[in-house]
């Protein structure tokens, strides 16, 4: 049994080992979230089954990569032991029939102000009360939106018409970086999201806070915003014309993380604590940046966006399904 085999058997006992002492625990003590545990009980074992399967069949796990990948990134959110383990695993197994990815230029089309000018536009609309002042009714708000993406959208249209054929033609090269710097990202966003509630007591940033409410008051406009909105503007700001007019890979790879982490906290917190915050939402826009750097392919970076803004997306509706 090969190395890899081994990490992904000891991986695979250990979340089994996990699951079966937390559902003891949360049937016979907690009595809390009984549903919720039982479907990560069983996403948990099935998980296990098909890693204890590739450690003893003779199956090449380096045509199993992107299957290991996605377990191991539900490992990390079931038992996040677990899923390291894997995922070193999968660091390990041997990569076959990749090509290297396409070296982009950065596309400059515009003068450096144009890009400081959509800078000033976009922040303009989503931070501060200018433009919400204006605003009398629901439609004026999604005109709004739709305005700022097709605003986005035709001055990056040439970036991204480019990077949109490369993405269908590079797809599983791609999709590799991506997977990677996502699963890399959502252990840090854990770790991190663990250690400052353990400092300050504060469950969540009330960025989050308002988020669950816009939810419950209106489910379908959140999952535009998170899912298509978000991804596709965000990127193109934070990544995309900062990229233009930074050249310098550290320099890039800060800013752009942290005033995406301070966009997200600065808006709305509600103390100095939760300014804290920032290392979370920065530390996402960091992988999000050095993604961008080292692929310079937007539709990277709106799927990556997409991946994390979809999970976050479903464990809402999951808890709303349940009740919790």
């Amino acid at each position: 049994m090969s190395k890899e085999k081994k990490l992904l058997l000891f991986s695979a006992l250990f979340m089994i080992l996990y699951t079966v002492f937390q559902m003891f625990y949360v049937y016979y003590f907690s009595k809390q979230y009984i549903l919720l545990n039982t479907i990560g009980f069983i996403l948990g074992i099935l998980g296990s089954i098909v890693f204890i399967y590739y450690s003893v069949s003779k199956v090449d796990l380096s045509k199993r990569r992107l299957s290991i990948f996605l377990i191991s990134i539900l490992f990390i959110v079931l038992n996040v032991i677990s899923g390291i383990i894997s995922l070193f695993a999968y660091k390990n197994i041997e990569k076959k029939d990749l090509r290297e990815l396409p070296k982009l230029d950065i596309m400059k089309n515009y003068k450096w102000y144009i890009y400081i000018l959509v800078l000033v536009v976009y922040f303009v609309i989503a931070f501060t009360d200018i433009i919400n002042n204006l605003i009398s009714n629901k439609y004026q708000y999604y005109l709004l939106n739709i305005f700022v993406i097709v605003f986005l959208v035709f001055v990056f249209r040439k970036d991204l018409k480019r990077d949109f054929k490369l993405f269908i033609k590079y797809f599983k090269e791609y999709n590799l970086v991506l997977l990677k710097m996502y699963g890399l990202s959502l252990i840090t966003l854990v770790a991190l999201s663990l250690l400052i509630r353990f400092i300050t007591g504060i469950d969540n940033a009330t960025n989050q806070v308002v988020l669950n409410s816009l939810f419950k008051q209106n489910p379908l406009l959140l999952s535009f915003l998170a899912i298509i909105y978000a991804p596709i503007t965000e990127e193109i700001i934070f990544r995309g014309v900062f990229r233009k007019l930074i050249n310098n890979k550290w320099i890039f790879i800060f800013v752009s993380g942290f005033l995406f982490g301070l966009a997200h906290v600065i808006d709305d917190f509600q103390s100095v604590k939760e300014l804290l915050y920032i290392f979370v939402y920065g530390s996402l826009g960091c992988y999000l940046a050095a993604t961008y750097y080292k692929t310079n392919n937007m539709f990277t970076n709106i799927c990556f966006h997409f991946l994390q803004n979809t999970f976050a997306i479903t464990v809402m509706y999951l808890l709303s399904i349940f009740n919790i």
